[in-house]
């Protein structure tokens, strides 16, 4: 009797190991990340790679990827597009990981990123620039703005202002260099002239005599296409210099920058991006993203600062979902499924049914105004820009 029960109870056993889901224990999903944690634009890799940290965090809490634990393989690029190659060689060749996750600096990924896609490598990144998402890369994809789908609507922000000319500010970083091209083009496709265009090198502090070329000029508005903390002291010495007309920001105008630039500088700086900083947690009416703010101050004791916090948790989220809809944690089927994914996002509605890899593709347009990001339409409705003419003493 003693042996039959013993038989028994192996064979319970077997169907009980039987019904474990198909991953060996111990087997992990492996998502290599590069992200710039030391160097010029620090701030943003640090924020990007928490957040990356807590939507691990979540997925691992409600199942992993298809059974699997997710577990982060990190490196620090130093914002360096040399070092980001390093990075992907390794990951590649000695880490073996199964997926990957770039940088918000355009320059890294636009060097990295075919070193995955030739791996076959199931690659996000969370720069922002149009270069890198031009490449036939099958395996890249992005849950971040493509600055490009951003132009037309900032730059159609000049025509219902009534505005003729512009002048342009940019730097010579990836994005912020290929950003301002697709501006000056758009903007002479619209009958806006490009009145004057000036530069700074990576390290410049000092930008009056670019600003006060630009003023000479007399726009009826400033395009400052820059990346990092420049947009900080760029604006700060806008406004030290005279200026006190409409900037327009090659995107959101973020918290970090806004301590920097102070919050009377920053009035009436406008933009087209799917989400903005918030000062707190009661500050935002979204409650997806409330929910995303309270979870990364529990978790680091501070408030968002920059939107790279929100690149990095879409990122993650958009990949379990392909994992959902793969049934899979194979590259090649992650890829197929991606393409099916429709997700809320942070910043709205992340669709990758069209085929071009990216997820948001249309959003909306702000303007900062005492501190708080405004609807640009509601504020033009609301009689905001008349106000704004009243307090700057600028002609219509």
């Amino acid at each position: 009797m003693k042996k039959v029960l013993s038989l028994v109870l192996v064979a319970l056993l077997a169907l009980a190991t039987l019904a474990i889901p198909a991953m060996a224990e111990g087997e992990t999903f492996r998502i290599g990340t590069y992200f710039g944690i030391t160097g010029g634009n620090s701030a943003y890799g640090i924020e990007c790679r928490n957040a990356v940290r807590l939507a691990v965090d979540y997925v691992n809490q409600n199942g992993g990827f298809n059974g699997q634990k997710v577990e982060l393989v990190e490196y620090d690029t130093q914002c360096s597009a040399e070092e980001a190659v390093k990075v992907a060689t390794k990951l590649i060749t000695e880490d073996k990981v199964d997926a990957a996750i770039g940088s918000m600096n355009s320059g890294e990924v636009l060097a990295a990123a075919p070193y995955f896609n030739e791996a076959g490598i199931y690659h996000f990144g969370c720069g922002t620039a149009a270069s890198w998402m031009k490449e036939d890369w099958p395996y890249v994809f992005r849950a971040a703005m493509n600055n490009a789908f951003a132009v037309p609507i900032a730059a159609n922000l000049m025509v219902d202002l009534g505005y003729k000319t512009i002048a342009i500010f940019n730097g010579q970083e990836e994005a912020a260099l290929a950003t301002a091209n697709i501006f000056e083009e758009t903007f002479k496709g619209m009958g806006i002239e490009v009145v004057a265009r000036e530069s700074y090198d990576a390290g410049d502090t000092d930008y009056s005599a670019q600003i006060t070329k630009m003023m000479s000029a007399n726009p009826d508005c400033i395009l400052i296409s820059v990346i990092g903390e420049t947009g900080g002291p760029l604006v700060r010495q806008l406004r030290q210099n005279g200026y006190t007309g409409i900037i327009l920001n090659k995107e959101s105008f973020m918290d970090s920058q806004i301590e920097i630039a102070g919050a009377e500088a920053s009035n009436y700086i406008a933009f087209a991006n799917p989400y903005v900083t918030y000062k707190s947690v009661d500050d935002c009416d979204i409650p997806y993203m409330k929910e995303f703010l309270q979870r990364y101050l529990d978790a680091y004791g501070q408030m968002v600062k920059t939107d790279s916090a929100y690149r990095g948790w879409d990122t993650v989220m958009v990949m379990w979902e392909a994992s959902k809809i793969a049934g899979s944690n194979e590259s090649n089927a992650l890829v197929e499924a991606t393409h099916k994914v429709v997700i809320e996002g942070l910043g709205g509605t992340l669709d990758y049914t069209s085929g071009n890899r990216e997820g948001y593709n249309t959003f909306n347009s702000f303007i900062l105004v005492n501190g708080k990001n405004v609807l640009f339409k509601t504020w033009l409705e609301e009689g905001g820009y008349e106000a704004y003419l009243a307090e700057t003493g600028n002609a219509k």
